[in-house]
């Protein structure tokens, strides 16, 4: 009950926002900077070292009703037909998930950064998104995936409590990337409503 009020009271400062975006999601310390692109259906969701970031994420837009496919070996030939509009890619390694899908640290990266080289000669929204916290950044693995998905972002929506070395204000700021800091995972769904401009059916 109190979620529901909660997202409610989100709902509610948008609408009095009109058509941009409010300066903070009420009921929680959000911000969304100026110039935050507006993210258009459908989306799709991969992960840059196979930790369970995209599924999360694709969870909650099922839950928030926002057209996404999760494809965590996605290629940049997924992306030539133009089917997707927006691109969200998770940052953060798992060794097993890894070897559970036979690939490794180096392999992610390189398919990422093909990915992330065909959606931007498509002109798609790359969301850069890091919810899954320290434990996601503990090692050389977490940081290349971090390294090679941050400064090819168009938007990025990070856990402060991984920003502590200020690595992710830092890239923002050089490349001009609107940043969103959120507390917890779950925060990214309060988010995806304000974010996503419905397509026209």
């Amino acid at each position: 009950m109190m979620r529901g009020h909660w997202f409610g009271i989100v709902l509610v400062a948008v609408l009095a926002a009109g058509a941009g975006y409010p300066a903070a999601l009420a009921g929680a310390q959000i911000s969304i900077p100026p110039g935050t692109p507006a993210l258009l259906e459908p989306a799709v969701v991969t992960t840059c070292g196979q930790s369970p970031g995209a599924l999360m994420v694709k969870v909650m837009c099922d839950e928030a009703k926002v057209e996404c496919e999760q494809q965590d070996l996605l290629k940049a030939a997924d992306l030539a037909a133009g089917r997707y509009k927006t691109l969200i890619v998770t940052m953060g390694t798992s060794l097993k998930g890894m070897g559970a899908a036979g690939v490794n640290a180096d392999s992610e990266v390189r398919r990422t950064q093909a990915v992330l080289a065909e959606a931007h000669r498509l002109k798609m929204v790359i969301v850069g998104v890091q919810l899954e916290g320290p434990s996601r950044r503990t090692d050389q693995t977490d940081e290349a995936s971090i390294r090679a998905v941050t400064p090819e972002s168009t938007l990025l929506i990070i856990r402060s409590d991984v920003n502590g070395d200020g690595y992710f204000t830092k890239v923002a700021a050089d490349k001009k990337i609107p940043l969103i800091l959120i507390k917890e995972a779950l925060d990214v769904k309060a988010l995806l409503p304000v974010l996503f401009k419905k397509t026209a059916r």
